[in-house]
């Protein structure tokens, strides 16, 4: 089993982690039957390999528990990875927030309308990773560039995507009945 690449035997022999010894073996003596490539029509020597290789480590005491040691990382990695993904729509409020700074920036200075990275970590209240995300995202959708000396600055793209993301909000807002200042005084 690579050290990069996480196989989960629990998963190639279609049992629970709790397992008796007896149900292991049980379970990959059938599934060899019925996968075996002298037998099986599908004759998928990558999958019986596996269900061997899954067996082999299961039935070994010592084996199965450094396996459900790194079984157990894996489960809470996937844990970790299904939370940040139900957090997403934070990602948008970020993008919104670091997007509208670089946007300032170019309409408070726009013969320099540039920020370095640096200084952009210090003004926003997420991690540098995040950061290093989402201007890869801008620079991928054409709505940052670099400068000749290295700092991020907002396209006509990137303009055009903050107007389309303040439109998008006043309507939200006009829709739920939240006026603006200036109009509400018209």
């Amino acid at each position: 089993m690579s050290s990069e690449e996480f196989i989960d035997h629990y998963e190639i022999l279609e049992i629970s982690p709790n397992a008796s010894s007896t149900t292991v073996e049980r379970v990959f003596r059938f599934l060899a039957k019925k996968h075996h490539p002298d037998v099986s029509d599908q004759n998928d020597v990558v999958y019986f390999t596996q269900l061997v290789e899954a067996f082999d480590t299961l039935r070994d005491p010592q084996r199965r528990a450094a396996f459900d040691a790194r079984y157990e990382q894996q489960k809470q990695s996937n844990a970790e990875l299904k939370e940040t993904a139900s957090n997403s729509s934070d990602d948008t409020i970020q993008r919104f927030e670091l997007l509208s700074l670089l946007y300032a920036q170019r309409k408070r200075n726009f013969k320099q309308p540039g920020i370095g990275i640096g200084t952009i970590e210090t003004l926003v209240k997420f991690p540098a990773e995040t950061v290093n995300f989402h201007l890869w995202y801008f620079r991928e959708k054409g709505w940052v560039g670099r400068e000749e000396s290295g700092q991020f600055s907002i396209t006509a793209g990137g303009i055009d995507q903050v107007d389309s993301m303040n439109i998008a909000q006043a309507s939200e807002n006009l829709r739920l009945g939240h006026r603006p200042e200036r109009l509400a005084a018209v």
